[in-house]
């Protein structure tokens, strides 16, 4: 598969790695050149045309080559739960400095902001950060501002018509609703309204919900029966009570739901991912539609850490290189509806694009209940380039290589 070679020189090119983009379906040994934030060639030897250097005032960099042999080469991934808005609310992290070491060129702010808050994300985060930032916006109109406070503990905070002229007039950041229907300290005595008055908004807009699941007051059946296809279950592997899982089986309401277009992410963070729950669910061949990290204060220096060490989980647990990032690219993209701008690598296309290196060797894993496995294999991320960018390239974590501390 190649594409005509523009004429001009190129201002950078990603070149010999393995492209792996599963949103076209391309797995092939190949360059892609980047001129002005945009993909504007992808084929074999494109280093040929490549501009040298010149010396004469004013100085020309020329082309800047990132060698890729031996790399993968994927769209920029996507992380499709996260908490990015420092300085408001608690348990955040900063988006640029999350990204630039994961190869993640977009984070997706799960609920941080609500009606009342939307705004300083905008202005705080997203206008200011280099790292495409995007929002489930909050049924509450604090969103997670408050905590430990619960957030829909007074249904006052849920106002759906806040939220809705929320979403209106933030369509370009805004692309789903987020609601927590977890455990009393969240949502009180309310049971399933939290998840009500978020679909309502969710369906006048014809976008997705992202519900929270893990020590619900209520069996997750009764959750899962207010979703419909798009909406989004994240922790899906969450080891607390009311989970996919009871006495070692998956429950068939899953199943149902996943027959009906319901999506499943991981979610990891620093509580919600749990092997024995994950093992349960990958014998019944049931594997995450999506991959997140859930990265916070808490979670970013372990269990999680960051994407590519979530992605590692569930490589080392027999999902393959493949399905690994298209849950990261193409799937996330698709369900957020932003396909036609993310998660693939197309000519014409904004520049981003991570490169990632597949170690071989013994590593230790930790989920978020203590519990340990082994695995071969681990990926981490060597570059991130966003809109044809490349940040430096990352120092690697402690634990990413045999004899060091585990993740």
């Amino acid at each position: 598969m190649s594409d005509a070679i523009p004429s001009r020189p190129f201002d950078l090119i990603i070149a010999g790695g393995r492209i792996l983009d599963p949103a076209s379906g391309r797995d092939e040994v190949s360059d892609i050149a980047v001129t002005n934030g945009k993909v504007v060639a992808i084929a074999p030897g494109l280093v040929a045309h490549a501009a040298p250097p010149k010396q004469e005032y004013p100085p020309e960099v020329g082309t800047q080559i990132i060698d890729a042999r031996g790399l993968i080469v994927t769209p920029g991934l996507v992380d499709l739960h996260t908490h990015v808005y420092t300085g408001v609310c608690p348990l955040t992290v900063p988006a640029d400095e999350i990204a630039m070491q994961s190869g993640a060129t977009t984070l997706v702010s799960a609920g941080d902001a609500g009606a009342h808050t939307i705004e300083g994300l905008r202005r705080l985060v997203a206008n200011m950060s280099r790292t495409r930032v995007l929002a489930f916006l909050h049924i509450s109109t604090i969103g997670l501002t408050g905590w430990p406070v619960g957030e829909a503990t007074d249904l006052d905070y849920l106002d759906v018509e806040a939220a809705a002229d929320a979403v209106e007039q933030n369509s370009d950041l805004v692309v789903g609703i987020k609601v927590r229907q977890s455990m009393p300290l969240i949502v009180g005595t309310h049971g399933i309204e939290p998840l009500r008055r978020a679909r309502s908004v969710a369906s006048r807009f014809e976008i997705p919900v992202m519900v929270h699941i893990g020590d619900a007051p209520v069996p997750l059946r009764d959750i899962l029966a207010e979703l419909g296809p798009g909406d989004i279950v994240t922790h899906c592997y969450t080891g607390s009570a009311h989970g996919m899982v009871v006495d070692g089986r998956l429950i068939p309401e899953v199943l149902d739901a996943r027959e009906r277009g319901v999506l499943f992410d991981v979610g990891h963070g620093f509580g919600s991912f749990d092997y024995p729950t994950v093992e349960a669910c990958l014998k019944a061949d049931f594997f995450p539609d999506c991959i997140s990290t859930d990265i916070h204060s808490l979670s970013v220096n372990g269990p999680a850490r960051d994407l590519p060490t979530t992605m590692s989980k569930l490589l080392s647990l027999g999902m393959s290189l493949e399905a690994v990032v298209a849950a990261t690219t193409s799937a996330p993209s698709a369900a957020i509806k932003r396909s036609a701008t993310l998660g693939s690598l197309r000519v014409g296309g904004v520049a981003d694009i991570a490169v990632l290196v597949e170690h071989r060797g013994g590593v230790e894993f930790r989920d978020a209940f203590g519990n340990v496995r082994h695995g071969d294999r681990w990926i981490e991320a060597r570059h991130t380039i966003r809109a044809g960018l490349p940040w430096l390239a990352p120092f690697p974590h402690p634990g990413r290589f045999p004899g060091a501390p585990a993740w």
